[in-house]
């Protein structure tokens, strides 16, 4: 999922039933181990999680 002008996206990746986030933006690339964290990060960096929107596997 990414925001809408592609500035911030969010990579999802995992092993099995162990699943982790990252956090992909200008200057910043995060792994988190969950939604949650997600949460947390994207506040810090001042971007809401209802702001992404699915993106195109040619985005990533």
């Amino acid at each position: 999922m990414q925001t809408p002008d592609g500035r911030w996206r969010v990579e999802v990746g995992g092993v099995g039933s162990i699943a982790w986030y990252t956090l992909v933006g200008p200057g910043v690339s995060r792994a988190v181990p969950s939604v949650d964290k997600l949460a947390d990060v994207l506040l810090e960096v001042g971007v809401d999680l209802s702001d992404f929107i699915e993106a195109s596997p040619e985005a990533a």
